[in-house]
């Protein structure tokens, strides 16, 4: 019998090797590499207002989980979400800036650090039961107003326009101060008082059951922005610094969507986080908020935007002197490659 010829075995072990897989060979193609697990964020805040629904746009257009986060909402007093951001239970507040102010002047030991703004001027309205257009500040000259809370920067702005019209606050005009938040519209619902500082939707709200009437914005009246901001410890920030980064880049794609859409749009995705509200309350805010200019167009925060803030704390005796604003807020989360 013949023998087979040499190469007739190299070609017999040349496809036994490609029937098998060719595993002698080093692949071709890369494989690739797993996904990262998703950072988790979550989120502070104290009350339920339209000043936030940038925030809201970005989780339902999907920005955050683009940026490989996932973020969770949680809604507390203001003491229970200041005592949560600093034992790391929380990662962020959404507030006022002036708690960050409180924090470095009472050099605490855990420093706040603001990250960047949802909103560059106050949502405060004033509402008065009864009205005599137009509304002039005399009126509330041995009234009562329900205010926000003592310290709270939109109790101190309406402090600031009352002394600007030559009325004294607490003598002239009698500011309550001690009711938590979620007792302040009913107490006023309930006969107290005859004006009441209100955000959106509860200004909208409290005309809707004809207890009141807004008569004048903060915003309006001030002529000077005081933003609310994201932020959290300094040693949270130097811990996950890439992480804030990422928030913050998500979050300026969600102020550049309610910038770019309607009214009817932006109460479209509204819906999804006020389920319980008609659309007309959800435009009715939403378009006060949106002439008023509300809603930042960028995060990113400047000395320039806390100076004007820092002058009302100061001459409310909230701060005994000035403080280095360049300690309290970081410029820039954003890479200048994005």
């Amino acid at each position: 019998m013949q023998k087979p010829q040499p190469y007739f075995r190299i070609i017999l072990l040349c496809l036994t090797l490609f029937c098998t897989g060719c595993d002698f060979f080093p692949r071709l193609e890369k494989e690739t590499p797993p996904k990262e697990s998703p950072a988790q964020l979550t989120i502070v805040y104290t009350e339920d207002s339209f000043l936030y629904l940038p925030l809201y746009v970005a989780l339902q257009q999907k920005y955050f989980q683009k940026e490989n986060l996932t973020i969770n909402l949680q809604k507390t007093n203001k003491q229970a979400a200041l005592t949560g951001l600093r034992t790391d239970e929380f990662d962020l507040m959404c507030s006022g800036p002036e708690n960050v102010f409180y924090a470095y002047q009472q050099e605490e030991e855990e420093k706040l650090i603001m990250l960047g703004q949802i909103a560059t001027k106050t949502g405060h309205f004033l509402l008065a039961r009864k009205i005599e257009a137009p509304f002039t500040w005399p009126e509330v000259k041995g009234k009562i107003i329900i205010g926000t809370g003592s310290g709270d920067v939109a109790t101190i702005a309406l402090e600031h326009l009352l002394r600007k019209h030559d009325l004294r606050p607490f003598l002239d005009v009698h500011i309550i101060n001690n009711l938590p938040l979620p007792l302040q519209a009913g107490t006023f619902l309930s006969g107290t008082a005859q004006f009441i500082l209100a955000t959106e939707p509860t200004a909208t709200l409290l005309e809707k059951d004809e207890a009141g009437l807004v008569v004048t914005s903060l915003a309006e009246q001030l002529k000077v922005n005081i933003p609310t901001v994201f932020f959290t410890t300094k040693s949270q920030l130097q811990e996950n610094k890439e992480v804030y980064q990422r928030f913050i880049m998500a979050l300026q794609q969600g102020l550049n969507w309610v910038q770019k859409h309607s009214p009817e749009e932006i109460a479209s995705i509204a819906q999804n986080f006020f389920p319980e509200q008609e659309e007309k309350t959800l435009l009715r805010g939403i378009c006060r908020y949106k002439n008023l200019g509300c809603w930042s167009k960028t995060p990113l925060l400047t000395e320039k935007d806390l100076q004007p803030l820092q002058q009302l704390l100061l001459e409310a005796q909230e701060l005994t002197s000035p403080l280095p604003l360049y300690e309290l807020f970081i410029p820039s989360l954003i890479p200048e490659s994005r």
